[in-house]
């Protein structure tokens, strides 16, 4: 039986417990919230333009231009680097490539429900190598790896930075209309 202390029982064990319990309930209940509002938003690229122009030195500039969307009413994305790499289909997936020129300033902050485009270059210079790689412009399927990190901004948090890599292809330059390709978890 209990002590009464001053008209009142004294706690036993299992009342202890009981708020132990509710206490370890209330705390997983508090974390999953978090862990859901913190989740990051599926953000979908898509190569939308791929054109090749000659630059003025005899070279050639392999154009692309790739739309982030981000679907997302509550999730905005701050991404802090992108890099574009091209490959070419002359040789084995990702042993010849060459890194591409990306215009946007970074970070870029890319906000909720909306389509961000960001262009990017190659510039291959003449001769004999871009001949090769782009196989005398007669190359029709060229790949394009998007590495990007990214952090999800959900009101005033930010999640942690995320790792994306993106494979993007077939992607054809010389298309006689600008080409445009889907992107795949890499």
């Amino acid at each position: 039986m209990a002590a009464v202390v001053a008209g009142r029982r004294r706690p036993e064990a299992k009342h202890y417990i009981l708020l132990a319990l509710a206490a370890t309930l209330a705390a997983a209940a508090v974390v999953t919230v978090v862990f859901v509002v913190l989740s990051p938003a599926r953000v979908v690229f898509t190569v939308t333009r791929a054109e090749s122009h000659p630059s003025g030195d005899g070279g050639l500039l392999l154009n692309l231009t790739i739309a982030a969307a981000n679907p997302s009413r509550r999730a905005a994305v701050r991404y802090q680097s992108m890099f574009v790499d091209v490959s070419n289909n002359t040789g084995p997936t990702w042993t010849n490539w060459v890194r591409a020129s990306v215009a946007a300033t970074m970070p870029l902050l890319q906000p909720t429900r909306n389509v961000t485009e960001i262009n990017a270059t190659v510039v291959l210079v003449g001769g004999p190598w871009a001949a090769g790689f782009t196989g005398k412009k007669t190359s029709h399927g060229f790949g394009v790896m998007v590495t990007t990190m990214a952090r999800f901004r959900v009101g005033a948090s930010l999640t942690r930075l995320y790792a994306i890599k993106l494979s993007c292809g077939p992607v054809d330059f010389f298309a006689k209309h600008s080409g445009t390709a889907n992107c795949t978890a890499a």
